[in-house]
């Protein structure tokens, strides 16, 4: 009987064994060990990836960064001790900054000599530039330096500039569409009259460019000068009244002549007043005889 229980124990193992339930959970630890094999490298993966892409609420802000435009002028009085020497080295300074003069006027007079010059310095420059000069000059005078920012200025310029070319370009798409005279004449109409706007704010747009690029500098250089009075030396009176007298001789002599061409009309005007004479002469005997 002992024998007979056993060997239905053992049967009871080997069914339960062999039973879906049993290969289930092996198939199950299976599944678990292959994901813990493939937990491994995807960790490994993210530790050695690179860093995520910023949120993009800061790249929006990073992209609102607007570029300052700045326009910076100078006006500078300046005294040397030799305005020769230190134009030479003006003139060299501003080719080594990479500017040009727009501008000179030189006037002298017995107590000084005066320039006034306008010179044009690329803006990264400005600073550099004008403390160059400052270090070769005798005394400042005066000095004056202004910046102006014109950020929003440009902006607005650059956006109506925009919204003009996108109209010109609807017009040009309604002219090559337009079939009658009449609406041809319209639009090429309308289209001469936004051009002229487009030329105008880029005409603006470039002189905006062109002064936030280049700064300009009104520059005065005085050089004081030693000033001696010096007398003229004049002729002695009796030469003086010898030039008088031949000048009035040939003042004379040209009034004659100038007479003498008018001779046709002194004649004429001679008979003209004996004329008149001898008309109130007969009047007067007229009114006599009555």
């Amino acid at each position: 009987m002992k024998k007979i229980g056993l060997l239905i124990i053992a049967v009871t193992l080997i069914y339960s064994c062999n039973s879906p339930g049993g290969r289930q959970s092996d198939k199950m630890d299976l599944a678990n060990y292959e994901m813990e094999d493939a937990i491994v490298p995807i960790t490994r993966q993210m530790a050695e990836a690179p860093a995520p892409p910023p949120p993009s609420s800061q790249v929006s802000e990073s992209s609102l960064v607007i570029e300052k435009k700045i326009i910076k002028d100078a006006r500078i009085g300046v005294e040397v001790l030799d305005y020769s020497s230190f134009r030479i080295n003006l003139d060299s300074l501003i080719g080594i900054f990479g500017g040009y003069i727009s501008s000179d006027n030189l006037y002298n007079n017995d107590e000084s000599i005066n320039c006034d010059i306008t010179i044009r310095i690329p803006a990264k420059n400005f600073e550099k530039f004008i403390t160059n000069l400052e270090n070769g000059v005798g005394r400042i005078l005066y000095k004056n330096i202004s910046a102006r920012d014109v950020t929003e200025e440009f902006i607005d310029i650059e956006a109506r500039l925009k919204n003009k070319k996108d109209v010109e370009k609807r017009y040009s798409e309604l002219l090559s569409k337009a079939q009658t005279i009449k609406d041809i004449l319209d639009i090429e109409e309308k289209l001469r009259v936004i051009r002229e706007e487009i030329e105008s704010t880029e005409g603006r747009l470039n002189y905006l460019k062109s002064q936030v690029s280049f700064s300009t500098i009104d520059l005065m250089i005085t050089q004081k000068l030693d000033f001696k009075f010096q007398p003229t030396k004049e002729k002695n009176f009796f030469q003086l009244l010898i030039k008088s007298l031949d000048k009035g001789w040939k003042a004379f002599l040209q009034f004659t002549l100038f007479i003498f061409k008018l001779w046709p009309f002194i004649i004429l005007i001679l008979f003209v007043l004996y004329g008149i004479r001898l008309y109130r002469v007969k009047r007067n005997k007229r009114k006599i005889k009555e």
